[in-house]
């Protein structure tokens, strides 16, 4: 398993990190490809996020 953080940018400068373990990169665009609606998650330094995929700017996927 790679771990991958998936960063969600919004307005002004704004950004979410939510950390993933998948196989390969691919399963990573794919994990942020089926995110619609409400995302949740808690980070790993125990902060809760929820947020809306309709306020999300850019999408980017970077290995952690």
């Amino acid at each position: 398993m790679s771990k991958f953080n998936i960063n969600y940018f919004f307005e002004k400068d704004f950004k979410v990190s939510r950390p993933i373990e998948v196989e390969n990169i691919s399963e990573a665009i794919q994990d942020a490809k089926d995110q619609e609606g409400l995302i949740e998650f808690t980070s790993e330094d125990n902060v809760f996020y929820k947020f809306n995929t309709k306020d999300i700017k850019l999408i980017t996927i970077t290995q952690a």
